[in-house]
Parts: structure tokens; sequence; C-alpha cells
């Protein structure tokens, strides 16, 4: 297949007009421009017509450019809103983690960087697997506190005593880092973070992260969040709000919710937030969740709600 042919901006609103069924009034062109504009039509419109679409391809009646863009907006608050939660917990893991690693290990840097202090599940069939991820991971450490540094407070720990803590070096690594530095780690280093919150083992925890990881990573890329899914290898633990939420299961047993999808970590983050936060958090998802349905009417509230993997009763995670 050829790549698809430039097109102006005056052609593509003919395209979503006369082709694809879009009502765009004479009047509303001009925005409609602007839009593609200052979005581009792959951002806008590819990205986020697929709620708007029948089943012939074609545009639901009364669908305009501005329900597109009112869905648009709504992701890129959902973005906020969940980068700001992860945030939250990306800083409290790394403060528990490296303190639990120093208490057992020691302060100095040879401690994290050294592959005796992590566990390679020795017999186990990933044996060999752990053992690279192992060393990738003293890699990134070594990267980011190996003089010279672009961060004071690694290059100050450096200069004034030829060691940079682990409390200082995670402040320079990812949420990822720091999650595979977790799922790396003793039993003893993980049972002790994990028990700083209620209901979550250390392999629940390990889970936990690694999907709030990814979330992570599609809002700091800026890419489609509502319809957030990982593969079911990735799904994250039972937990006790399933059952308390009622969500249905598949014949071989399986939540159809809020496993894989975004409402699994907005499930995480009931269990690794404090109760203040998890309820602004909750409360600010109900707001834009009202906000686009007040811009557009083109489908109902329980559509959106079923892409991002929520029940309907989803509010009732804060009982």
């Amino acid at each position: 297949m050829g790549d698809k042919p430039f097109k102006t901006y005056e052609e593509l609103i003919e395209k979503l007009r006369d082709e694809k069924g879009l009502t765009i009034d004479p009047e509303d062109e001009g925005r409609a421009i602007s839009l593609l504009k200052k979005y581009s039509y792959f951002s806008l419109v590819s990205g986020y017509k697929n709620l708007f679409k029948a089943a012939d391809h074609t545009y639901l009646p009364g669908t305009r450019i501005g329900d597109i863009f009112a869905l648009y907006e709504f992701d890129d608050i959902l973005r906020d809103i969940f980068f700001h939660a992860i945030q939250i917990v990306e800083k409290n893991i790394k403060s528990l983690l490296s303190y639990s690693f120093v208490s057992k290990y020691g302060e100095k840097q040879d401690a994290y960087l050294s592959p005796l202090n992590y566990d390679t599940r020795p017999g186990s069939h990933d044996e060999v697997t752990r053992q690279k991820e192992i060393k990738k991971l003293i890699t990134t450490f070594i990267s980011v506190v190996t003089p010279p540094s672009d961060h004071i407070y690694i290059k100050h720990q450096w200069d004034q005593h030829k060691n940079v803590p682990l409390w200082a070096a995670v402040k320079v690594i990812t949420f990822g880092t720091i999650s595979k530095m977790f799922s790396l780690c003793t039993s003893a280093v993980q049972s002790d973070v994990a028990k700083e919150f209620s209901f979550v083992s250390a392999d629940t925890m390990a889970g936990m992260l690694d999907m709030l990881t990814r979330v992570r990573n599609v809002c700091a890329h800026n890419e489609r969040l509502y319809d957030f899914s990982v593969k079911n290898s990735r799904a994250i633990q039972d937990m006790p709000v399933h059952t308390a939420l009622g969500i249905s299961k598949t014949r071989a047993g399986l939540y159809n919710q809020g496993k894989t999808d975004l409402f699994a970590a907005l499930i995480c983050l009931k269990y690794l937030l404090e109760d203040v936060d998890f309820r602004k958090t909750v409360a600010d998802l109900d707001t834009a969740l009202d906000d686009l349905c007040g811009k557009t009417k083109v489908f109902q509230r329980n559509k959106i709600l079923s892409c991002m993997g929520f029940p309907a009763n989803w509010k009732e995670i804060l009982a």
C-alpha cells in the first residue's frame, strides 16, 4: 500500500463531511480547520473518531468535530489525573524501597551495585532472565551515579563523600526502573515495602507497579489513555475490591473488568494511595466524565465507561 496522498485542510474538511458524514456547517469550517492546525488530523480525528463511528464506518448522526475534540480534551485531562496520582505513588515507593534496601545492605553505593544483593531465584525457570535484568539494572544505576553528573545532589554526594547512597540515586531513575528494581529485590526487601499497604503482598505490588509504570508512560508520551489495556499476562492480581463491586466473570472465572484496563490502574491507586489522595483522584475523574458528557450527546456515559473498563458502579470503589 502506498502512502496516503497529501490533503489540504480544506480537502480534509470536505472528506470528513462528504465522505464520512461528519456534520460540519459552513460557519463551523473555520473552527474545524483551526483544530486541525493546532492538533493535527492524525492526533485529533484518527486518534479519537472510533467512539463516534457507526458499523459502516460513517459518523453517527449529528456528530460534529466539537464532539471529537471533547473526547480529545477528556483524554488530556485523564492523563493529567493519572500522571499526578502515579507520581505520588512513585515518590512513596522510592522512599520506602531505598530505606528498606539500605537498612539491610548499608548505605554504600557498592550495595545496590552488587548483583549479590538481588534475587536471581536460583533454580527457577527465569533465573537466567533475572540475571540479565539485574545486570541491566546495575548498569542503569552506574550511568547515573558515575561522575560527571548533571544532577547537583548526585555531584555533591560524590564530591563530598565519594559515595552516592541509594536514597539520592533513586531520585534520578525512572518509575519503570524503580518498578524493575522492586521486582528483582530479595523477598525480605519486598515484604518490608509491601507491608506498608493493606491487602498488598510483594507479588501483588510487583504487578501493580508494572501496571502503573505502563500507564505513566502513556501519560508522559501523550498517547491515548481512555481505552488503555495490557496483555493478559500483565493483569493485576484479584483484589478485594473486585468482589466488593460485583464485577462479572468470564466462564473461565476471570474478572471482565479491572484486570488489564484503565480501571485496573485505578484499583492499583486505591491500594497504593492514601485515602485523601485517592478520593481526590476519584472526584477529579467524576468531574471529567461529567464535563465530557455535557459537551457531547452523541454517546451515553456508559459507553465511555465501558471503553475505560469502568463498571457502572465504579464510584463504589470509595467504600
